[in-house]
């Protein structure tokens, strides 16, 4: 004889993507510049519709900035409405294909500045 289960119905959260991870405050761009108007700096938060808070320091105006975004976050966690894409972050690697006579003469620039490739088509590009 066969023994049937009851499966128990999955929660709302279980069902969302797990894989994403809740943002923080420290996820998100901060600009900051001085106003002379003002007589301060200001921080603005480009992803939240460009938020803006302010500090007489620049240590005071990023402090700021966190205590805004934390609030933001909580609010729209208890709101259940989702948060701003946060800044992606880059690793400094960058994989590239290009022809081998292309990659053939590059090297050899960079040999005849004595420099390595890498060196070198980072000058190029920053430059």
């Amino acid at each position: 004889m066969r023994k049937s289960t009851k499966s128990k119905p999955l929660k709302k959260s279980s069902l969302s993507s797990s894989s994403k991870k809740a943002p923080r405050p420290e996820d998100y761009e901060i600009v900051l510049h001085w106003s002379d108007d003002d007589a301060c700096y200001i921080a603005t938060m480009p992803a939240w519709q460009n938020a803006r808070t302010h500090g007489r320091t620049l240590e005071q105006a990023t402090r700021n900035a966190h205590e805004v975004l934390t609030m933001f976050i909580a609010s729209a966690r208890r709101e259940g409405t989702p948060c701003p894409e946060a800044k992606v972050s880059y690793s400094g690697n960058l994989r590239l294909r290009l022809p081998a006579s292309l990659h053939e003469r590059l090297a050899r620039e960079a040999q005849r500045e004595g420099v390595s490739l890498n060196q070198w088509l980072v000058a190029r590009l920053a430059g």
